[in-house]
């Protein structure tokens, strides 16, 4: 084998294993590693719904967009474009080290991990079977993408 042979099949060799990280959910990131969709479930949803009443209706407001004191919105193509397509340790680490501002950090990881996964729900990402960890070296290995749950279109 010739090495312009070689070096044609090598090519294909990474298109095939990039394609296949793309058809099952994977996202690269700058570096090129693969990361997983992140995923939350609906017992996840329900605790960061209770959490999020409790921690963050005054500045978002209950519609995550439409708070007193002018938190910027939580749902929405703004919210989407910004966060969909980074790391989940990307959006939980903003919320660890900035909210709530009167007290940022105060909360267990595990409560931002709940509370980030009702505002994705409430984005239109449908829950799943895999808990969204409360461990930001797991959640730097997951991307948040933009997957429609039936029935809650993301507006």
């Amino acid at each position: 084998m010739s090495i312009r042979q070689f070096a044609a099949v090598l090519a294909a060799g990474f298109v095939a294993v990039a394609s296949a990280g793309a058809a099952m959910g994977g996202a690269t990131d700058a570096s090129g590693d693969t990361r997983q969709a992140a995923t939350f479930t609906a017992t996840q949803v329900a605790a960061g719904k209770t959490e999020y009443a409790a921690h963050c209706t005054d500045c978002h407001g209950p519609n995550l967009n439409d708070g007193e004191f002018g938190g910027p919105p939580l749902k929405g193509e703004a919210f989407r474009s910004k966060w969909f397509g980074q790391p989940a340790s990307a959006l939980i680490g903003f919320a660890n080290t900035t909210m709530p501002p009167d007290s940022p950090g105060r909360l267990p990881l595990e409560t931002y991990a709940e509370i980030v996964a009702y505002v994705l729900s409430e984005n239109g990402v449908a829950p799943g079977t895999r808990a969204l960890p409360a461990d930001m070296e797991a959640l730097d290995q997951l991307d948040i993408q933009a997957e429609t749950a039936p029935g809650n279109a993301a507006q």
